[in-house]
Formats: C-alpha cells, structure tokens, sequence
C-alpha cells in the first residue's frame, strides 16, 4: 500500500531524522556504531517517504 506524501508526513520523518544526527553527537564513540546504523534506517525511510514507495 503506497503512502500519500503530505508535508506533515515528509516534515516528520526529517524531523526523525534530524534527532537522530543530533543524538549521534553527545553518544559515546562505542555507541556511535549503531547510531549510525539507526541513522542509515531513517535515512531510508524518509527517502522511501519522498519517492512515495
């Protein structure tokens, strides 16, 4: 089933996506492995977002 892309839609999962980066920030370099690892995932989602797959 195709997700509609609205604003608010796209606007939330950039949001995600911005909270994420400025976690990776403040976490511990051993942490940072899997943060980015989250990253990558919101990353992709909200380019599956736009595109509308």
């Amino acid at each position: 089933m195709e997700q509609q892309r609205t604003p608010g839609n796209l606007e939330s999962h950039l949001d995600e996506l911005r909270e994420a980066i400025a976690q990776v920030q403040v976490l511990d370099l051993s942490d940072h492995s899997h943060a980015y690892e989250e990253i990558h995932i919101k990353l992709e989602e909200a380019l599956r977002s736009i595109d509308g797959k």
